[in-house]
C-alpha cells in the first residue's frame, strides 16, 4: 500500500524537524497549525529527544552564576572555542536550592524552605529548555543524610531517582516518575554494610550503562553500583595498583562519566590523575588517560570529553576576594572564558542536552511500539494534517 501524499509530506517534515535543535523548533510553532500541533505531540518530542541523545553536538554546558543574583546560563560545547559568547539567561527555579545532577535534559534539584538544614525540604526535576518542573513525592526521612542520583531506565522507558543513605544504615530508596512514590529497595544482594557502604565525599551518584555508581569509604579495590532496571547491587573493580586514600596525603577522589564511560579521578594540590574504563566491568580495560598539574587547585573534576580526545576540567581554587574561584579549562591548558558580569562568579556547571520532553507527559510517551506511519495516520484521522 502506497502512502498518501499528505502522509508522505508529513513524514518528510517530521524527519527534518527531528534533526533541528530545540531553538530552531520554537520558530516553527508560528509557521502553521500542523507544525504547532506536531511539536506538541508526545510522540514527536520523544522522537526528537532520542535523536538528540545520539548527537554529540546536541550537548550543552549549563553554568550556575553567583553574585548579587543567581542565574543560569547555557552554552554549546566546542573543543576549539576559548571565549564562549553565545550564553543566554535561563530562568532559575528557586532562590535557595542545590543542583545535584542531571540526566539527558533533566536536572535533579533540592529545595530548602524555612530554617536551614543539611537535607532539602523537597526535590524536583527541572527541564531548563522548557522551564518546566515537577515536585517529587515527599521524603519519608527528610533529616536522613543522603545523596542522590538520576537515571533513565530503558526497560520501562522511565526516569528514576535513587536516594542513598550516606552512612549505610538505612535501605536505599527509589522513585520512578511513572509510579510517583518512594519505595525501599529489597535486593537479593543488599548493599553490604562496611566495605563500600558508607558513601565517600559529597559527590552525587554517577549514572552510566544503566546503573548508578559511587565510591565507599572503604572501597579501596572497587566501586559500588546499582542496576536501575532489576535493582541489583554489584561491585565494579577499580584499576589495579591504585590505592585510594593514601596516608598523610590530602587528596580528592571520585568517579564521573566521560563519553558514556565510567572514570576514576584523584588529586592533591600538585597532581591530578584520571583513569577511564574502556570496557564496562572489565578491570583490565582501565587505562590512565591523564596526569596533569593541579596548578594550585584544591579540587579538579572531569566534566566533558570532546571528540578530539581533549577533556574539559573544572578547577576549584582559593580566591582572596571570593574565597573560592571556579575555572573551566581543557587538558591542554586552554581556559574557557565566559562573558558574564565582572561582579559575578561561576558556582558550578553541568553537561546536559536540550529537549522538549514534558515531565507531566511521561506516561504519554510510547515505549518503542508506535511507528511513524501509525502516528501519521492518527494525525490524519484527527484532521491535523494540512
Amino acid at each position: 500500500m502506497v502512502m498518501g501524499t499528505d502522509l508522505l509530506e508529513e513524514e518528510i517534515l517530521i524527519d527534518i524537524l527531528t534533526k533541528l535543535p530545540v531553538k530552531s523548533l520554537f520558530r516553527f510553532k508560528c509557521v502553521s497549525k500542523s507544525c504547532k500541533t506536531l511539536l506538541a505531540e508526545p510522540y514527536f518530542k520523544k522522537k526528537h529527544h532520542n535523536h538528540a541523545k545520539n548527537q554529540p553536538d546536541s550537548q550543552k554546558l549549563l553554568i550556575v552564576i553567583g553574585g548579587k543574583n543567581l542565574n543560569f546560563y547555557c552554552t554549546s560545547l566546542s573543543p576549539n572555542r576559548l571565549l564562549v559568547n553565545d550564553i543566554h539567561t535561563t530562568p532559575k527555579p528557586f532562590s535557595r536550592y542545590k543542583m545535584y545532577c542531571c540526566c539527558d535534559a533533566l536536572f535533579l534539584i533540592g529545595i530548602w524552605t524555612g530554617l536551614s538544614r543539611d537535607q532539602p525540604t523537597m526535590l524536583l526535576l527541572w527541564n531548563p529548555t522548557t522551564s518546566e518542573s515537577i515536585v517529587l513525592p515527599p521524603l519519608e526521612s527528610p533529616e536522613q543524610e543522603s545523596t542522590y542520583g538520576l537515571g533513565y531506565d530503558s526497560t520501562s522507558d522511565d526516569y528514576k531517582v535513587l536516594r542513598i543513605d550516606k552512612e549505610g544504615t538505612a535501605l536505599d530508596e527509589i522513585v520512578a516518575l511513572k509510579i510517583g512514590s518512594w519505595r525501599k529497595i529489597y535486593s537479593p544482594l543488599v548493599r553490604p554494610v562496611g566495605d563500600g557502604s558508607i558513601l565517600y565525599g559529597k559527590e552525587c551518584l554517577s549514572f552510566v550503562n544503566g546503573a548508578f555508581h559511587w565510591l565507599g569509604i572503604d572501597s579501596s579495590e572497587s566501586m559500588m553500583s546499582l542496576n536501575i532496571s532489576d535493582e541489583t547491587y554489584k561491585r565494579i573493580p577499580l584499576p589495579k595498583n591504585v590505592g585510594l586514600y593514601p596516608e598523610s596525603v590530602t587528596i580528592e577522589e571520585g568517579i564521573s562519566v566521560l563519553g558514556s564511560m565510567i572514570c576514576l579521578f584523584n588529586s592533591n594540590e600538585i597532581t591530578f590523575n584520571l583513569w577511564i574504563m574502556k570496557e564496562y566491568g572489565v578491570q583490565e580495560s582501565w587505562i590512565k588517560l591523564l596526569t596533569l598539574p593541579c596548578n594550585g587547585a584544591f579540587s579538579v573534576i572531569p566534566v566533558y570529553s570532546f571528540s578530539d580526545g581533549k577533556v574539559l576540567l573544572r578547577y576549584e581554587c582559593r580566591d582572596e576576594l571570593r574565597g573560592i574561584k571556579v575555572i573551566y579549562r581543557t587538558c591542554d591548558d586552554q581556559i574557557w572564558s565566559f562573558d558574564i558580569d565582572p561582579l559575578s562568579f561561576i558556582l558550578d556547571g553541568f553537561v546536559y542536552m536540550e529537549s522538549l520532553i514534558n515531565l507531566r507527559e511521561i506516561d504519554a510517551y510510547p515505549i518503542h511500539k508506535q511507528t511513524d506511519l501509525a502516528f501519521l495516520r492518527k494525525r490524519k484521522r484527527e484532521g491535523l494534517l494540512e
